[in-house]
């Protein structure tokens, strides 16, 4: 779903987006053939979702960055005190889990929406499902930096848009030393596969862009991304 013009790139605007479509939904979805059943399995599959990226997810991150510190502490650590286990999360308010493919799914409601004869550019624009064209100045990069699995450690993937340009240049930092330029990316995603400074101890790194034409790194810096790497 994220080549739609109208659905943005990244998750946190997503969810804003997610939680604007919800709200106009239950208004508009009787005279656009919709059920009153699938409003509500809609409205219930995107509020796990929104509560998966808001909610869950970053504790789950928080709750893996402490264990494997623990780890490493318990290890190699000195001190002769007793270290408790870190304090698991637990949700006691979790929405119902929804089945896969949540955006595939709203997709195909916005194309169905679209072709009602009771949909009109009004509604389109309520609902927030009409793109608009992008003639706007990007002097720096807009990009996503998050982390996943890779073959033996975590790895960090970049995900950007060109805007006509021929790519970016990537710049990072790690532990707040110096900055250092990384790499230059024309197709994405794209991955920061470095392995750790020190296998024992999770890294804070730090990225920042710059446009890439024609072999000349240009533009202004973007705002400064970070993320956590552990093991």
């Amino acid at each position: 779903m994220s080549n739609q013009a109208y659905f943005p790139s990244n998750e946190a605007e997503r969810v804003i987006w997610l939680t604007h479509f919800c709200n106009k939904l239950p208004l508009h979805g009787s005279d656009l053939g919709i059920s009153a059943t699938e409003i509500a399995s809609t409205l219930a599959e995107v509020g796990f979702y929104v509560w998966l990226i808001g909610t869950w997810y970053p504790s789950v991150q928080k709750n893996a960055l402490e264990a494997t510190a623990y780890k490493a502490n318990i290890a190699n650590g000195t001190g002769n005190a007793v270290m408790p286990l870190p304090t698991v999360v637990a949700f006691t308010d979790a929405p119902t889990v929804s089945i896969p493919g949540v955006l595939a799914r709203i997709s195909t409601l916005v194309q169905r929406i679209k072709i009602s004869s009771a949909y009109n550019d009004s509604v389109g624009q309520d609902m927030g499902i009409i793109g608009s064209q992008d003639n706007s100045v990007h002097i720096f990069p807009e990009f996503t930096a998050s982390t996943e699995r890779g073959t033996d450690f975590e790895r960090v993937k970049f995900t950007f848009t060109k805007y006509q340009h021929d790519g970016v240049s990537i710049e990072s930092r790690r532990n707040n030393g110096p900055w250092e330029f990384l790499g230059i990316a024309m197709i994405k995603p794209w991955y920061d596969e470095r392995p750790l400074l020190d296998n024992t101890t999770p890294e804070v790194r730090e990225y920042r862009l710059r446009w890439w034409d024609k072999g000349v790194a240009n533009g202004e810096l973007s705002p400064v991304q970070r993320v956590t790497v552990a093991l």
